[in-house]
């Protein structure tokens, strides 16, 4: 089972000799088997990179994240043709009933809420907990009457020392947003890997947005980051450092709960893609989600 992360911080290049990946610095030489590679995320912008590593990353199902210049995840490598039925899975999203897509929009904002009530009782925050517990009473079939957007606004009154404003720049949203970068790199991968067409959403169906499925999916996720954040990031700072950077990868080892049994991240989503392909083809509210069991990591033996 693949279980490395590597974060390449520093201006390298990289290349793929006898099933390793080599990183190359200067006169040195460090490698890894890419069997044991899970993920790989490149923060450098000088970093170079062969297109044999590329085909290899994608043969051996490793992530890879490309970021920006403001060293925020912005791409991720996808593979095409990884699986063997997909125009039935499209065809499926496109057919999906109405009913269908309400129940399962459904149970996806109720998990949510319950997820972050149970940061808020990870955090110490007992009533704000309930208080979030009892908003879950109100979701109906598709959220009609929109609790989603009402728990959210109390939630992130309450998850850090002070009120956020997540439409401001500030280190607070800088680390939520890297952490969710990365499990949306995730899910937007997963999905191509099992068939679907990620811009077809349940709720989300923004024309602009490429992955509005995946948008979908990683809803249940979030808590999981607000409360990796708020236990493991100092937010007394200005701005993200690379040590900080380098703490939020490490998300991807974390572990939700998922039809009683824990999960890594890619486990999960996994399951839960799983979960979502067997509801479509028999017509029947069958999703599987993750559960916040507060931050437990994958320990590797």
């Amino acid at each position: 089972m693949a279980f490395r992360n590597v974060y390449i911080q520093n201006d390298v290049k990289l290349k793929i000799k006898n099933e390793q990946l080599v990183i190359m610095k200067e006169a040195n030489e460090y490698t890894i088997p890419l069997e044991d590679i899970n993920s790989i995320c490149i923060e450098s912008q000088r970093t170079s990179v062969t297109t044999y590593m590329l085909k290899k990353c994608i043969e051996h199902d490793i992530v890879l994240y490309v970021c920006d210049e403001k060293h925020l995840p912005t791409g991720i490598l996808i593979g095409t043709n990884n699986y063997s039925r997909q125009l039935k899975n499209i065809k499926m999203q496109f057919e999906m009933s109405k009913p269908l897509n309400k129940r399962i929009w459904q149970d996806i904002v109720k998990r949510k809420i319950e997820n972050q009530a149970k940061c808020l009782h990870e955090l110490g925050k007992e009533h704000e907990s309930k208080v979030l517990m009892d908003m879950i009473l109100g979701v109906n079939s598709g959220d009609t009457n929109n609790v989603e957007a009402r728990a959210a606004a109390y939630y992130f009154r309450f998850l850090f020392d002070e009120p956020l404003n997540r439409k401001i720049d500030c280190i607070e949203n800088a680390a939520l947003n890297y952490g969710y970068a990365i499990i949306r790199g995730i899910i937007a991968r997963t999905l191509i890997m099992y068939g679907f067409e990620p811009a077809l959403g349940i709720f989300h169906h923004n024309q602009l947005n490429n992955f509005n499925l995946a948008d979908d999916i990683i809803e249940c996720f979030r808590p999981l980051v607000d409360l990796y954040v708020a236990n493991n990031i100092d937010l007394t700072k200005d701005f993200l450092e690379t040590q900080d950077k380098q703490i939020l990868y490490n998300i991807v080892n974390c572990l939700v709960l998922i039809d009683g049994k824990k999960f890594n991240i890619q486990g999960a989503v996994e399951y839960m893609i799983k979960s979502l392909s067997t509801s479509m083809n028999k017509n029947e509210n069958l999703i599987v989600l993750p559960e916040l069991i507060g931050i437990q990591e994958y320990c590797y033996a």
